[in-house]
């Protein structure tokens, strides 16, 4: 349990993870263009251009960070882009019990995360876990951004609560 300095109460920042419902690139296309443009679950996502010939192809994982002095690590939840290759091979091992076995894929993250430059396509690895277990994605290891030094050394529980005071003021 961390004191908030927002609202001077306890907070547990293992029971609560920064989540994005969608990939930025939904959130960009018009309200009214949603129905015929986008096909999405929980866990995945398909966009297609105003012509209906590209589309662009997204996964719901997360990014785990170490908390140091804590020895558990937070979870953003996150999307990421991958090729369609990598998501229709993601559709068919979806619940195979055997995923793990399958090699980390090229994937780039696909929101914008606060307080941080740029993060809209840092390019990492996603990792199937198991079939009850989202996937996680690694930040490219020598990548000179903030959020991957994070990534790599952790943070401490004080920086952790930043993240998650957003999400619960």
């Amino acid at each position: 349990m961390i004191r908030c300095s927002q609202c001077g109460e306890e907070h547990d920042v293992f029971s609560i993870e920064p989540r994005y419902a969608r990939p930025d690139a939904y959130v960009r296309i018009p309200p009214d263009e949603r129905e015929y443009r986008t096909r999405c679950g929980d866990d995945w996502c398909r966009l297609r251009d105003h012509q209906g010939e590209g589309e662009l192809f997204f996964l719901r994982v997360t990014l785990p960070v170490e908390v140091l002095g804590e020895r558990r690590r937070m979870h953003w939840g996150i999307w990421v882009e991958v090729s369609q290759a990598i998501y229709e091979r993601v559709m068919d091992l979806w619940d195979d019990p055997d995923q793990a076995k399958e090699p980390p894929f090229p994937a780039r993250l696909a929101n914008e995360l606060p307080d941080y430059p740029s993060t809209l396509d840092l390019p990492g690895a996603v990792r199937l876990i198991g079939p009850d277990k989202a996937p996680q994605f690694q930040l490219e290891p020598q990548l000179d951004h903030p959020l991957a030094r994070e990534q790599r050394t952790g943070v401490y529980p004080e920086r952790a609560l930043e993240w998650v005071a957003r999400f619960l003021h």
